[in-house]
């Protein structure tokens, strides 16, 4: 097959007509014909039927257009890119982040880097920890650098920390007045006190949650797990609705902000601390902005973590 080829599937998929089509592509209708039958012939498999005179997407046409779809983006940024070097110096960041650091921390990260870098591109990806590692390599398709929570690593990747972040536990304040015999003196909850109620968890794999199995065993209690979640903002969001309570840390807490905040915060009687790293392949050698992003991410986390919290 032909770049062009998918190129003219792409717009005919997208548009919904073969006239639409070639309208896009500033080519003739027979043209997008003619290419569409010659991929069929190629491929071997239909692309396209026709019902009621229009054209309808056969099943292996839309499984096929994901790929080419995503193909067709990166094309899009290969040009935006071109462009930005023929007007002067630019570049290109390809970053994947947890969850809990795409939702807050890097977009004030961004608008930090871009006022000194206003010619740089991204892509941004939110995946969990283990999908960032493995794909931190030298392909050039691979991430040029992620940012996770944990230190636990994979051979030939290294780290920068960051931060490392306290630990805390999460409990819907109207439930206050039935938690109190667990809060201690000093301010700590005690979390074996805690064992009977609705438990909101982290899955193992997360270090978050590898930290909140270390506080359990530490006060000797066992959590009555009634929902478990990868996502540090979904777990708050859950102790906002009071479906639970939950063991989280002050960054995903300060995200939250006052508005409808109905969380109260009180600090473990054992302390554990979750590290915030930034992570790459140790075959790439990390740039002048790529360092300067990695400090953007950083005041970015600071920041956050100066917001006053509602307790």
């Amino acid at each position: 097959m032909r770049f062009r080829q998918l190129e003219i599937f792409h717009a005919v998929m997208t548009s919904g007509t073969v006239t639409k089509a070639a309208k896009k592509l500033s080519v003739s209708q027979p043209s997008v014909t003619t290419s569409i039958q010659q991929m069929e012939e190629e491929i071997g498999f239909a692309l396209f039927s026709r019902v009621s005179g229009r054209l309808s997407p056969t099943a292996e046409a839309r499984v096929l257009f994901e790929e080419v779809n995503r193909a067709h983006d990166s094309l899009v940024a290969v040009k935006s890119l071109c462009h930005r070097l023929k007007d002067g110096a630019a570049g290109h960041i390809r970053i994947a982040a947890t969850p809990a650091i795409c939702q807050r921390v890097l977009p004030a990260a961004i608008t930090i880097f871009q006022q000194h870098h206003k010619s740089f591109t991204f892509d941004i990806s939110s995946e969990h920890s283990p999908v960032i590692l493995s794909n931190l390599d030298e392909r050039p398709t691979a991430y040029h650098m992620g940012f996770t929570f944990g230190q636990d690593g994979l051979d030939g990747i290294a780290s920068i920390l960051l931060t490392e972040l306290p630990i805390v536990c999460a409990i819907p304040k109207q439930w206050l007045n039935k938690v109190s015999k667990a809060i201690g003196p000093d301010g700590k909850v005690n979390l074996a006190q805690l064992q009977e109620l609705p438990f909101i968890e982290l899955y193992e794999n997360e270090p978050l949650g590898q930290r909140a199995r270390s506080a359990w065993l530490a006060s000797g209690g066992s959590p009555n797990n009634v929902v478990r979640v990868h996502d540090h903002h979904m777990a708050a969001s859950l102790v906002n609705n009071a479906i639970g309570f939950a063991i989280l840390d002050r960054l995903v807490i300060n995200s939250i902000g006052n508005q409808d905040n109905q969380i109260a915060i009180f600090e473990l009687a054992s302390s554990h601390l979750l590290p915030v790293t930034a992570v790459f392949s140790q075959k790439r050698s990390l740039s002048y902005p790529m360092r300067y992003f990695v400090d953007c991410v950083k005041a970015s986390i600071n920041a956050l973590l100066s917001q006053n919290l509602r307790k």
